[in-house]
């Protein structure tokens, strides 16, 4: 059974420092087909360095994902979480919560997130 986490053709694929108005859309998906979170009890993103030294853990709100049978989850890159992070790469995983325990996405490896400097800081 193999659980991936993707970035939806629709999402940003990166940010800049100080940019505290992106929401990644992050798809789930078991053997290529979606992942329902419709019965999520959970869900959060862990945002690690390249180290995989996790900085920070970004919760959602179940009901707050428009189509749960999707598998797409928005995640905002909010000020909270953007005063953490630097210009470089970022290794990230979902986490959810439901009837079958804790499912991690990916099962193998991480998705990346890229910061980009700005030239506001």
């Amino acid at each position: 059974m193999a659980k991936d986490l993707n970035l939806t053709d629709s999402s940003p694929t990166s940010v800049k420092t100080g940019d505290t108005s992106t929401t990644f859309l992050m798809q789930l998906t078991v053997d290529g087909n979606s992942y329902d979170v419709s019965q999520a009890t959970a869900l959060s993103i862990v945002i690690a360095d390249s180290n995989n030294k996790t900085i920070d853990s970004i919760n959602v709100t179940p009901s707050t994902v428009d189509t749960p049978e999707d598998g797409v989850i928005p995640v905002p890159f909010n000020a909270d979480i953007m005063g953490k992070l630097t210009a470089g790469s970022y290794n990230v995983e979902a986490h959810v919560t439901d009837a079958n325990g804790v499912n991690i996405f990916p099962s193998q490896g991480f998705m990346s997130i890229v910061i980009n400097e700005s030239l506001g800081g």
